[in-house]
């Protein structure tokens, strides 16, 4: 009896100081609701929150998601030939900053289609019984990837939009879906290969994760807009991605904002009214660099236990096993395999922890945001009011 107290005792733990680890303990932004915005509710089928590696080794789910989108269009717009901006809300769902760029877009002459990636899949938690609290945390932005390409095919077959002026704007997990979408192995794998974006805007995403063949794109022009202090992603991972692309002849530039937070260009209403600035406790990466890592010989059942997640392991890993004693890899597994038996789903291996904060900051910056929004209103003039 004593024996099965302290064991009950050891997983309770475990499992505790993982979810302290991983979820968001403080004042965050609001919970994501229903989105009720003006305009015509279009429905398409997209993926459920699936693993990273089931999406990287492109195992289709036996079932769909249905996810819909919302499509206004500006005042006094044609019958033919609109433009249109595909809108990617971040993990938190839609809140003020997407009404604003909506807002900004209608003003242009623009319509607008403002994804919901959240709403239909908040009951992901009966899927992963034992995963993380945020089972949209799970999948790293991957879902807002398939979503921008199947709003990109829905609308390129709507009567009224023009197929070849619909543009893309995301921020923190939808800018990583704006980002992606372009990747030509994810397009062949999970929809809409041979259409393209117009052009795209990721705003603030997270670029530290290096994944086979991603700098083999599509051609339409990017513009990554991120904060030099942002905690969530990185602004020189982002630099090394960009500069990665260019060799490969992508039109693609970044600007990085000196002493400026994630999500800066958006104020958050929640019960006591507008805030500028939300502190998040938890466990975050952005300055830790992870790859896509493909070797079987360490990347197995017997390390990591049946049905293991991990195939984004820390840039270095490799090295570090050649050159570690084998006591401490043996831990290193222990815990992972552990993690994995309660069903923690995680893609990621970290054996360097230096890399790791406790505190991710949203602030809203009033001179970033007039500058950003002056270069998106610019860039999509151009792209897509041709």
């Amino acid at each position: 009896m004593k024996s099965r107290i302290i064991i009950f005792i050891t997983a309770f733990l475990f499992v505790l100081n993982f979810l302290i680890s991983t979820s968001v303990l403080s004042s965050g932004p609001p919970p994501a609701k229903k989105w009720k915005g003006e305009g015509e509710v279009l429905e398409f089928e997209s993926i459920p929150v699936i693993t990273v590696k089931d999406f990287l080794n492109g195992k289709v789910p036996e079932k769909t998601q249905t996810v819909w989108g919302t499509l206004n269009f500006p005042a006094n717009a044609p019958d033919k030939n609109v433009p249109v901006v595909v809108v990617l809300h971040g993990g938190g769902g839609i809140h003020d900053g997407e009404e604003r760029w909506l807002s900004i877009f209608n003003s242009m002459g623009l319509a607008t289609f403002m994804v919901d990636s959240n709403w239909p899949r908040r009951k992901c938690k009966k899927t992963f019984k034992k995963a993380i609290p945020n089972c949209n945390d799970v999948h790293r932005g991957i879902t807002r990837i398939v979503d921008a390409r199947r709003a990109l095919e829905l609308l390129s077959k709507h009567p009224r939009i023009d197929p070849a002026r619909i543009g893309c704007i995301g921020s923190s997990l939808g800018g990583v879906g704006c980002l992606y979408q372009s990747v030509k192995r994810f397009q062949k794998m999970w929809g809409a290969p041979g259409l393209e974006f117009a052009a795209s805007v990721p705003m603030y995403p997270v670029c530290n994760f290096k994944y086979l063949e991603d700098d083999i794109m599509s051609d339409e022009p990017i513009r990554i807009h991120i904060g030099d202090l942002d905690q969530y992603g990185s602004a020189e991972s982002c630099v090394k991605y960009v500069e990665r692309l260019h060799l490969k002849g992508k039109d693609i530039t970044i600007t990085v904002y000196p002493g400026v937070h994630h999500g800066f260009d958006e104020k958050i209403t929640g019960k006591d009214g507008p805030k500028t600035t939300f502190k998040q406790k938890g466990r975050f990466f952005s300055k830790c660099n992870f790859e896509e890592n493909t070797d079987s010989s360490v990347l197995n059942e017997e390390n990591f236990g049946e049905g293991f997640q991990n195939i984004l392991t820390q840039v270095g890993f490799n090295e570090w096993l050649a050159s570690t004693e084998e006591k401490k890899i043996k831990k290193l597994f222990k815990y992972i395999k552990k993690g994995n038996k309660f069903g923690y789903l995680s893609p990621t291996i970290i054996f360097d922890k230096s890399c790791v904060t406790k505190v991710g900051t949203n602030k809203y910056n009033e001179e970033a945001a007039k500058k950003v929004t002056e270069l998106v209103k610019e860039f999509f003039t151009t792209t897509l009011k041709k």
